[in-house]
């Protein structure tokens, strides 16, 4: 016993050496591990890509959009565990001690990131097991939804920061694949009505080195209205990733014009670097840095521009471009740019909004336009001139047509009347505007016909009576459209334009017609005789030259 007791020590010592050893070859059995599980993990990416690249190569798989969510989905699975952030790809290793496998745990995380998971009575906090468990889920679901959709982050989180750098190399045989892959995912996912397993904002911003820059930039242009996070996000990484840039120094250092100088040397680069220099460019100085744009164009158009400046500032920088155009090319150049169609009505309504007279200066409170409002100057006249004559179907006239005359532009409005002949309109408003220029070509709108003529007449006598009888309340022995005024529209006015086309007596049967009882004023009755004797020696000189005629071709016929 006591010999037992003896050699206990000794087995101690040798227990515990054996138990060193064990722990030294455990650990360097991990590190082994460790440093295999990179390429190991490679190998799976690169299998899984090659898989999905060969997928979509079969065009009844690129061709419809289910078979090629499935076959990005697979591919994504692998791709998040092996390049995804650091949490993810520990995520597998935790999942081999829960129930169901990795995949399934991955899905549920993304596709139902506010569902319970029942956890161990011990691992709640008391602050949690004493609050109601249905009031907690529901807000915290809503508050998922209050935030962004894209994002996988918990309820609540900010987004995830943008990542420019790979985690890992990349092997470049691969990468081209990869670029393929996840541009293809980001584009799915961007377009598609359906709530993605991962959204397209949060993939950009996970593998933002992944993707295709310029195809980037052209998907967030497409889609700025539907999610302007896309945009958001794509200049945020731009901007870490060209932070180093030295235009960089060069834009902070505050001089406008030697950045302009940097950013023409660097328009070669291409449309994603030089972007995202304008934006700085454009924090930096403001209004004055984006009348400068245009002189960069084609590389950076005008689709770029509206989704940094401001609305007002946005303006200026498209007429700047626009007219640096010569003037027999403006208006095709001008069509070039609308992509969609439906930024004609949206740069109309821009244009009647900034830089121009007030409502209360151009329309009565009844909607009508007021005496001689079109003489007022519009800050984008040129632009609004170009605007209205672009080749267009009669809807969107007609819908610009409305525009104008609800913001008092009268001039546009003018001219699509012409252009959808709704004349009758436009002479009531010439009436109202009380301009008889308005009736002169190749501007004005003339009238064609003596039916015209008579609605016209007819128009501007009701107008001068409802004025003269509005004076005669007002205590004022101003007549409005009298002939003495020169310019104004009145029967008289009228009357004498008629003449002076059809003749003098035609034109006062055309009065009578009307019913309009009209004494001419002398100098008026004068012009009427002048015209009639012009037009009696003009029948004259037409009958002398068709008698000589005649004798000619007698004389040859002989």
């Amino acid at each position: 016993m006591n010999s037992e007791l003896r050699q206990q020590p000794e087995y101690k010592e040798c227990r515990q050496m054996d138990a060193v050893s064990n722990v030294t070859l455990y650990s360097e059995e991990t590190e082994n591990e460790e440093v295999s599980n990179p390429e190991a993990d490679m190998q799976e990416l690169r299998t899984a890509t090659e898989k999905a690249v060969s997928q979509i190569q079969d065009p009844l798989v690129l061709l419809e959009p289910v078979c090629l969510r499935e076959a990005l989905l697979e591919w994504l699975v692998v791709l998040e565990r092996v390049l995804g952030p650091a949490d993810l790809r520990s995520a597998p290793a935790a999942d081999s001690n829960l129930d169901g496998s990795g995949e399934d745990r991955w899905e549920q995380d993304y596709l139902h990131p506010c569902s319970d998971h029942q956890e161990p009575a011990e691992v709640v906090p008391e602050e949690t097991r004493d609050a109601p468990e249905p009031g907690g889920k529901q807000v915290q679901c809503e508050n998922k939804r209050t935030t962004d959709s894209d994002t996988v982050a918990p309820c609540g989180d900010p987004p995830e920061p943008v990542r420019v750098v790979s985690p890992t190399p990349i092997p470049s045989d691969l990468s081209a694949d990869l670029t393929e892959l996840a541009s293809l995912y980001t584009e799915l996912s961007c377009f598609r009505t359906q709530k993605e397993v991962l959204g397209c904002s949060a993939f950009l911003r996970r593998y933002f080195f992944l993707l295709d820059q310029e195809r980037v930039r052209r998907m967030c242009l497409l889609c700025h209205r539907v999610q302007p996070d896309m945009m958001s996000s794509f200049i945020e990484a731009m901007l870490e990733l060209t932070q180093s840039s030295k235009v960089v120094e060069i834009i902070q250092k505050g001089d406008l014009l030697k950045s302009l100088r940097s950013l023409r040397e660097l328009q070669a680069w291409g449309a994603p670097h030089l972007l995202v220099h304008l934006h700085r460019l454009y924090e930096k100085h403001g209004e004055a840095a984006v009348r400068s744009f245009s002189q960069f164009y084609p590389t950076i158009t005008p689709a770029d521009v509206i989704t940094m400046a401001q609305q007002s500032h946005f303006l200026p920088y498209l007429d700047n471009l626009v007219q640096s155009r010569a003037e027999e090319h403006r208006l095709s150049f001008l069509q070039s740019l609308l992509e969609p169609e439906s930024l004609r009505q949206d740069w109309l309504e821009l244009a009647l909004t900034h830089d121009a007279p007030k409502n209360c200066d151009t329309l009565t409170p009844d909607g009508q336009p007021r005496w001689h409002s079109h003489c007022f100057s519009w800050g984008y006249g040129r632009l609004l001139s170009l605007l209205i004559r672009l080749p267009a179907d009669f809807l969107s006239k007609e819908k610009m047509c409305e525009t104008c005359r609800s913001h008092g532009y009268w001039t546009g409005y003018l001219y699509l009347c012409k252009e959808l002949q709704r004349r009758t309109e436009a002479f009531s408003s010439i009436c109202e505007l009380d301009d008889i220029s308005l009736l002169e070509e190749p501007d004005g709108v003339e009238p064609q016909t003596l039916d015209e003529w008579k609605v016209l007449i007819q128009l501007s006598h009701h107008h001068c009576s409802v004025a003269e009888s509005q004076q005669v309340t007002n205590g004022s022995s101003l007549t409005n459209g009298s002939a003495e005024c020169e310019g104004k529209i009145s029967p008289e006015s009228l009357s004498l334009m008629l003449a002076r086309s059809a003749g003098p007596d035609r034109a006062l049967a055309v009065l009578e017609e009307c019913g309009v009882q009209l004494a001419l004023s002398p100098q008026s009755e004068l012009v009427c005789e002048l015209l009639r004797v012009a037009e009696k020696r003009q029948r004259a000189i037409i009958q002398t030259m068709l008698e000589r005629c005649d004798r000619f071709l007698w004389s040859q016929h002989a």
